[in-house]
């Protein structure tokens, strides 16, 4: 039984903290009494996780076609099924701006840290899809590197689309 409890509350760490990334500031005796009672509220909200991924997955393939009109739609349509995750408030407001920008470079740019979020949610749950890949480039983020998801093992950067297509490596397969 004490095993299970562990299990349970590390799968609830991990999906707490997949999109509200400021919360890793708090200081450490906020930690410890509202971790806990906030993993048990964000838990049964991950269960629309396969729509946030759906969602994520028609982004990036808007990001690869350079489309920006196409791109905006798709991340209002991710920021909506964000909004109905608890505790996944700023991703979505990273899928509102980069729904809001004609900038591709700014949508681009959003699309780093959103994919952050999205890639920590989609490890902390159980997908009902076949193997999720975690693609990287290390050319992204003016060279610092960017991660994002997809479902086949060919490499599609969606940072680089029209001259890098193929930059960047499967960095982890999740099952």
């Amino acid at each position: 039984m004490k095993i299970v409890n562990k299990t349970l509350l590390f799968a609830a760490l991990v999906a707490a903290s997949a999109c509200n990334q400021p919360a890793k500031q708090q200081d450490a005796a906020k930690k410890d009494t509202t971790v806990a009672e906030n993993v048990n509220a964000r838990v049964v909200d991950t269960a629309n996780t396969n729509d946030v991924f759906t969602a994520y997955i028609g982004l990036k393939d808007q990001l690869l076609k350079s489309d920006v009109a196409a791109i905006k739609a798709a991340a209002l349509a991710l920021e909506a099924k964000l909004a109905g995750i608890k505790g996944c408030s700023e991703t979505a407001t990273l899928a509102h701006q980069i729904g809001a920008t004609d900038d591709i470079k700014e949508q681009r740019a959003a699309f780093l840290t959103l994919s952050k979020d999205v890639i920590a949610l989609v490890k902390g749950s159980n997908l009902k899809t076949s193997t999720v890949y975690v693609d990287y480039c290390p050319m992204a983020d003016s060279g610092k590197g960017g991660y994002w998801l997809s479902l086949n093992k060919k490499i599609e950067n969606p940072y680089f689309p029209e001259h890098m297509k193929e930059c960047g490596q499967v960095k982890e397969q999740i099952n």
